[in-house]
Order: C-alpha cells, then structure tokens, then sequence
C-alpha cells in the first residue's frame, strides 16, 4: 500500500543525502521503560542525543485500554522536528500503534506492507525513499513477531517487495526488532541472502542485555564505519529494549552494483 508522500517543499540542499549517515533502530516499548513509567520526553531525549539521521522505531503507541491515548507520531515528529512516516499494525478504530520512520530528510515516497500471519498478533512494515527522487535511498522498519515459522513468512514476504536487485536497486536499510534470539535463524538467513551486511548485538533486555533481537540490515551498497549498542544507565530505564546505531557510508551508486557484490 502506498501513502502519500511528505506536502512540504524540499530545497535542493535538503534532498542531496551525505555519503556517511547515522543509522539506528529501536523499540521504545510506547515509552514504557524498565521502571514502567511512561515518559515520552526521556523517548525524545535520547533520540535528540544519539542524534541518526534515520532512525526506525518499533511499538510506537498504544493498543491497551490502560495505556494513554497520547498520539506518540505526533509527539515524536514535534520534540525532535524529524519527518515521521507513521506505520500502523492494529486496527486504528481501537488503537494507534506500530512502526514509525524518522529521518531528517524529505521522504519523497512511502509504503506499508502487511505482514500478518494468521493466527498471530499483528505485524507490519512501513519504508520510505528518502532525499533526491533521483537518486533516493530507501529505509524499511518493522517489527517481526515471535515464532520461527512467522518470522521465516514475514522475512519471505519482506524480501518479495524490498530484496535488492541485481542493477538499479535503491541502496537499502533495514530498521527493525526481529524477534531473533540466536544470531543465526532461517530468517535471518533468507535476510542474508539478499543484504551483505547486518548490525546486530545484544539490546535486550535493557537492564541486563543477551539478545541481540534488533537489527540493522544493509544492501551491498553501504560500509559500515562503526555501529554501538548506547547502555548508558539513564537510557537503560527507558524502555526494555536499547538503541542500536550504526554509523555506515554510501560506497556504491545502485548502477554500481552487480550480482558479484550480492550475497552468494
């Protein structure tokens, strides 16, 4: 499903994207943190910090009778002035919850993918083409669920509309929380197969982090610089997952790549 793209005026220098951008992604839990205080400020806070140049978040919202009825696109698109695509995954008559994209840059168009699988709760994807139509760069965020064999279809799924092609391909980036437990899966191998590079390490749980559940994956068209797990005590309260940034450099235009540089 497309959505519309961003109303406002982009200048020609806001559309040319730097070769080096700040990458990160992470679930901020609906601003719900390990000491289940819900406080978007703190949320906004270390986002402004860490400062990305596009950053994917997962469990944006609420989906709980209990929970405030805050509209946190809203919020987060105000306290930190980034375009934010909002990706919705539950029915928005009951909830306002889901996925969201934020970048500095004009995002020139979006997508949503449904990646529901039945019988399980609902997942989805959202993307965006970010900077110059030209010669755009495209972020996808999702949130996997929490199976083997649902994230083995929602992985399908997700390279069925997103996989890099052999010539012309946007250069790709993958934000998500992927439910993974162990390093290697059949999803993330079905990932790897088709984006040389991924980003991952141990963000969960905030206090005490083992699983490296949240991912950074990236088509043969970036280098990765140096990538972080930020586990400061003050963000580690924050939500029960941490921020992964990657720190990653364009080193190839989407002509440039061939199937020698995909993954065998």
């Amino acid at each position: 499903m497309d959505l519309p793209a961003d109303t406002l005026p982009a200048t020609d220098s806001m559309k040319r994207l730097p070769t080096g951008l700040r990458l990160a992604t992470w679930n901020i839990h609906s601003g719900i943190g390990s000491d289940e205080r819900m406080d978007m400020d703190r949320v906004t806070s270390v986002i402004n910090t860490i400062a990305p140049d596009i950053i994917g978040l997962q469990e944006v919202g609420w989906h709980r009778s209990h929970h405030s009825k805050v509209d946190q696109f809203a919020f987060l698109r105000e306290k930190t002035g980034y375009h934010v695509v909002e990706g919705l995954s539950r029915d928005p008559l009951r909830s306002r919850f889901g996925n969201a994209l934020l970048t500095r840059f004009p995002v020139t168009s979006r997508r949503w993918l449904d990646l529901k699988v039945l019988g399980h709760p609902p997942r989805a994807a959202v993307a965006g083409e970010i900077g110059d139509k030209a010669a755009p760069i495209c972020a996808v965020v999702t949130h996997f669920g929490l199976t083997p064999p649902e994230r083995e279809v929602q992985a399908r799924r997700l390279l069925d509309v997103f996989a890099p092609e052999t010539n012309g391909s946007p250069p790709t980036v993958i934000l998500g929380d992927f439910n993974m437990v162990r390093e290697s899966t059949r999803a993330s191998r079905l990932l790897g197969e088709h984006f040389s590079t991924c980003v991952a390490a141990p963000t969960y749980p905030s206090w005490r982090p083992v699983l490296p559940l949240d991912r950074i994956y990236l088509s043969a068209h970036w280098k990765v610089r140096e990538a972080q797990v930020i586990d400061t005590d003050a963000v580690s309260t924050v939500s029960d997952h941490l921020p992964l940034v990657a720190d990653v450099e364009l080193v190839a235009q989407p002509a440039e790549v061939t199937a020698a540089d995909l993954p065998a």
